[in-house]
């Protein structure tokens, strides 16, 4: 049985859900820890037209443990970049950590997240600080840095938790699928022989 340990302390936080598996875990694992007081926030970007399938499944998660929702409908449409939905999806999130005078919003950033974010900063020519971007602050904890997609992938088959796959992160146009998909397989395959 794979175990999920996280730390984030006690008080109240906005949990950042997409729906995907990432997030569907770490709902699954924060909202049995013992004092906490969460709030499930999810934001759809406008992006693809089964996004508020995406929203149910996440309002039918908060529900289920007995959480607030915050919800919040974008309008970027299909050819908005990655920067413009982070900012978005960051800013919503902002707004909800300010009306719920939360300590910090959480996100499900993860080990695999990690290695991407210094492939993508070392491929736009960042220094030392950009190699390490990916971290907890003050204002948002990741407690998951430290834990591979996979094992992440099988809790979430262990437990028989239900996700959405996004189908955007299929499409190499954006950066971020095209390191995934593309340049961390062969970097893969590489170390192998």
């Amino acid at each position: 049985m794979t175990v999920m340990k996280v730390n984030v302390g006690t008080g109240k936080y906005i949990i950042a859900v997409s729906g995907g598996v990432d997030s569907v875990v770490l709902l699954h694992v924060l909202a049995h820890m013992p004092d906490l007081q969460l709030v499930a926030a999810h934001y759809d970007h406008g992006i693809r037209q089964d996004s508020a399938e995406d929203r149910k499944l996440v309002q039918r998660y908060a529900k289920a443990y007995g959480l607030p929702f915050e919800y919040e409908e974008g309008k970027l449409g299909p050819q908005a970049s990655e920067a413009v939905a982070r900012n978005a999806r960051y800013n919503f999130l902002r707004q909800v950590r300010k009306k719920h005078d939360a300590e910090a919003i959480i996100t499900a950033h993860h080990q695999d997240d990690v290695l991407e974010t210094i492939i993508i900063n070392f491929m736009r020519g960042t220094k030392s600080k950009g190699l390490s971007s990916l971290r907890s602050s003050g204002e948002m904890l990741r407690p998951l840095l430290g834990i591979p997609k996979e094992d992440i992938r099988q809790y979430a088959l262990e437990h028989m938790l239900e996700w959405r796959e996004d189908s955007t992160n299929s499409d190499t146009k954006y950066l971020r699928n095209y390191v995934r998909l593309e340049l961390v397989p062969r970097m893969d395959a590489a170390t192998r022989t």
